[in-house]
């Protein structure tokens, strides 16, 4: 009878999961990457042995740190409120294009670009329903613009802050090598924009209000000293510290919302990376295709369109000392298909969630997308031959 009982249960819970089409698209889709990550690190720690003190821990503390801050400038208002602002006055899908792309890159260096493009892709979208006009280019630039924004500072997106730590580069040595790259990407959104509408379309955006404004004071505060900690000025465990008590305080719901598949992607990806290392065959593989500057920049980028930018930055890094090449590489990665990028998914899901078309968004995506790889990989060669590299 109790082993009845147990397989009825178990029935139950596959029922309830991986048998729930709603479970496996919320779960297992949209997290494919972790859970790829978790099956190549247990399948090649079956036969290396899996090694924990391979798994940058620093590097995870100071994303979650910053993932807890930045959660409450999207929560309290922030984003939106500038958002609302500047977009309020502006009268054609081009204008309005020209704006998008401009906030979105400089919000993205600033605080993230998954976190720019959850809270401003919406925003966008209401916008356009309300002016009458199909979003769907607006909303690609948009992820671009995010992708090309993020490269320009070490907490843009996870691969940066990952290779900023792994080579412990000077942060404004960091920021003056991406910047050119970052201007150009942002050049050639803007060119991409030219698309966009010049018809004249009227529409209101309800005026927004910033919410909890001392609570506000507090977690930028808490930002600060977590921006000390990714600078390396004080201790990572301060900054990890301190966003913890001020989240528990605070507002204990914002751990709810942390990209927690994100942290265990990086974690599984160490483990994986660090016995593939192991391994005399992929480790003289993979050092030849990471040999310098220029085969680094090259093949990272190529290999971010099937393992995306995360992944191929975490790979390389085991390989090779070009972080020039890595850094710039991994970073124009985010060009091409939709995986390679986490930008080109949030931006993508958000799209076809509100207005379907999920074909005719993939299809133009890759062909504008892997435009704006080949200019940008064209970019980084004469980039890194004008440094000698």
């Amino acid at each position: 009878m109790r082993g009845h009982w147990d397989l009825r249960n178990i029935y139950e819970l596959l029922k309830r999961t991986i048998f729930d089409p709603a479970f496996v698209k919320r779960h297992l889709v949209r997290e494919m990457l972790f859970w790829i990550s978790m099956v190549l690190s247990i399948v090649s720690s079956i036969f290396m042995g899996a090694r924990l003190g391979s798994i940058d821990w620093e590097v995870i503390a100071k994303l979650f740190s910053l993932m807890l801050v930045v959660q409450a400038f999207k929560e309290y208002g922030v984003l939106e409120w500038m958002a609302r602002s500047s977009l309020k006055s502006l009268k054609s899908p081009r204008s309005i294009g020209v704006m998008i792309v401009l906030l979105t890159a400089s919000v993205s260096s600033l605080i993230t670009n998954d976190v720019a493009l959850i809270t401003l892709v919406p925003l966008t979208m209401l916008i356009a329903l309300k002016a009458g006009f199909e979003p769907m280019w607006l909303v690609m630039i948009q992820s671009q613009a995010a992708d090309v924004g993020s490269a320009l500072t070490p907490i843009g997106n996870p691969q940066n802050l990952f290779l900023f730590e792994k080579y412990q580069v000077p942060v404004g040595e960091f920021v003056s090598f991406l910047l050119p790259f970052t201007v150009f990407g942002v050049c050639w959104t803007l060119v991409m924009n030219l698309l966009n509408s010049r018809k004249k379309a009227s529409f209101t955006v309800e005026p927004s209000k910033i919410r909890e404004p001392r609570k506000l004071m507090i977690f930028a505060l808490a930002f600060l000293v977590v921006m000390l900690s990714v600078f390396r000025v004080i201790d990572y465990r301060i900054g990890l510290i301190l966003t913890f008590v001020v989240t528990m305080v605070l507002d204990m719901g914002f751990f709810k919302k942390i990209d927690y598949f994100l942290l265990g992607t990086f974690a599984f990806f160490f483990i994986f990376i660090d016995n593939m290392a192991r391994t005399e065959f992929i480790s003289g593989l993979m050092r030849s295709v990471a040999n310098g500057d220029m085969e680094t920049m090259v093949n990272s980028a190529l290999f971010s369109q099937i393992i995306s930018n995360v992944p191929s930055a975490i790979l390389f890094s085991s390989f090779t000392d070009s972080y020039k090449g890595l850094t710039l590489g991994v970073n124009i990665g985010g060009s091409g298909t939709i995986i390679a990028s986490l930008a080109n998914l949030i931006a993508y899901r958000i799209y076809v969630k509100e207005r379907g078309q999920n074909g005719k968004y993939l299809i133009i995506f890759m062909v504008s997308s892997t435009v704006s790889l080949l200019l940008s990989l064209t970019f980084g060669f004469f980039r890194l031959k004008f440094l000698g590299l």
